[in-house]
């Protein structure tokens, strides 16, 4: 008995350290396509600007020097900052609303039989016509972008916090039931902790959602953000820094979602005691 114990114990341990050993040599390899993959877009892009004028596509090196022209002055970080702060104040407000409804909605059937037709009703109006309508309500300052991007931004989380709190174990929830828990402590100590991984994959996307809601707002009635300063050099041909605004936003985008996946590992670590990896291999729902 105790010789087929210690086989079937390195039968276990076998996969494991061969998975250990795996997963680093197919990060590493993710790594290495991701620059050969952005290597040859450069290159591309390299090519096909050299065929044509600076009006129609700018060469990376010359967008690259406009870049570090432009951060170097006082006017981009000042449109930089205006569009963070729509960004932050719209994944706020749509993260409490996404996430309190979301709430609502798993705990209560009259709340989601309430809810769930405004929000489809929301969600079918475009937020680009709705952006005229809330700069003549609160004019051009940063409210009109706050709501757009919170509008943008609260689905995904509705959603996901609801799947979250709907797919609770059903042992675990019996077992809450039998120690006679009421409904807050089931919610508090079970169906929110079981469902972080799943509200955090709403703010993945929410957060991204933020930029692009707060971005395209400024398209309508703004002089300050990125995307006013894209408005600005489409209206005067400066295609070198419309392509500048393009790689400032990007490098914004992937500063969140790296952010994003910081915040989440601490959370992990916090509530169950391991990172994202390890949840994941033991079989958890954490994936985002």
């Amino acid at each position: 008995m105790a010789t087929r114990t210690r086989d079937q114990e390195r039968t276990t341990s076998q996969p494991d350290s061969s998975m250990r050993s795996w997963m680093p040599s197919t990060a590493w390899l993710g790594r290495i396509l991701v620059a050969l993959i952005a290597g040859t877009l450069l290159l591309i892009w390299a090519l096909y600007s050299a065929t044509q004028t600076d009006l129609i596509m700018p060469t990376p090196v010359d967008v690259a020097t406009r870049l570090v022209d432009f951060v170097a002055s006082a006017r981009f970080w000042t449109h930089l900052w205006v569009t963070v702060q729509e960004i932050a104040a719209g994944f706020a407000l749509g993260s409490l609303i996404g996430i309190g409804f979301g709430v609502l909605a798993a705990e209560f059937l009259i709340a989601r039989w309430v809810i769930m037709p405004y929000v489809i009703i929301v969600q079918a109006l475009p937020k680009f016509a709705l952006a005229p309508i809330l700069v003549i309500w609160f004019g051009f300052g940063i409210t009109p972008k706050i709501i757009i991007a919170a509008l943008i931004a609260f689905f995904p989380l509705l959603e996901n916090t609801y799947l979250g709190l709907t797919t609770t174990p059903p042992d675990m929830v019996e077992l809450f039931r039998a120690v006679r828990a009421n409904r807050w402590t089931t919610l508090t100590k079970l169906r929110i902790p079981n469902a972080v991984p799943a509200i955090f994959s709403g703010l993945r996307v929410a957060l991204i959602l933020s930029l692009v809601g707060a971005v395209v707002a400024e398209y309508v009635g703004a002089n300050r953000g990125l995307g006013a300063l894209i408005i600005v050099a489409q209206g005067t041909l400066d295609t070198e820094l419309m392509f500048v605004a393009f790689v400032v936003l990007t490098a914004l985008g992937l500063a969140l979602d790296k952010l994003h996946a910081i915040s989440y590992r601490l959370v992990l670590r916090r509530l169950y005691g391991r990172t994202a990896s390890q949840a994941a291999a033991s079989g958890s729902r954490v994936s985002v």
